[in-house]
């Protein structure tokens, strides 16, 4: 089944239904999340994201993210998502929005990004997606800022944003 996504303009109004690459091609914004995930040491969860993904394969992010579907709520988006690619159902609560635009190549990637939070336990077992997920590991946030400065390249540009303005 295609996905169906609620196209929208930059302040959120809908425009049609359609997908991601149609969003991309005509510069349509989508809804999307992005879970952040934390452990009792106060460490964040990054994924690594597949080499099969349409946009930025190979890089690390947030723990979960995706796309908010037609008719879907963000906290069910949020949820979904993170069962969906490392297969938990933690509890989150949202700690922000802001919008996301990126040009690449023939894609106008444009977001509106709901950003939650959870925490778990650092022992918890994961159960990833491998059509999502490649790795996971968890960052102490000194490093992750760190690597941020040096290595910015092997980090989705909305991730070195959520650090940046929400750590």
């Amino acid at each position: 089944m295609a996905e169906r996504l609620t196209l929208v303009d930059e302040n959120d109004q809908p425009i049609t239904v359609g997908d991601r690459k149609l969003a991309w091609a005509q510069g349509y914004y989508t809804r999307n999340i992005r879970v952040v995930l934390r452990d009792e040491n106060g460490r964040l969860l990054s994924q690594q994201r597949s080499m099969k993904k349409d946009s930025f394969p190979g890089m690390w992010t947030v723990a979960a993210s995706g796309h908010v579907d037609e008719g879907e709520t963000w906290d069910v988006a949020a949820r979904r998502e993170a069962q969906e690619e490392i297969g938990i159902s933690p509890d989150l609560k949202l700690i922000g929005e802001f919008t996301f635009k990126h040009d690449e190549s023939d894609k106008k990637i444009r977001q509106i990004i709901h950003v939650y939070e959870g925490t778990i336990d650092s022992a918890t077992s994961f159960a990833f997606e491998p059509d999502e997920v490649q790795d996971a590991k968890w960052f102490d946030l000194d490093e992750l800022k760190e690597l941020l400065k040096t290595s910015q390249d092997i980090f989705t540009p909305s991730f070195a944003e959520i650090i940046t303005m929400f750590y």
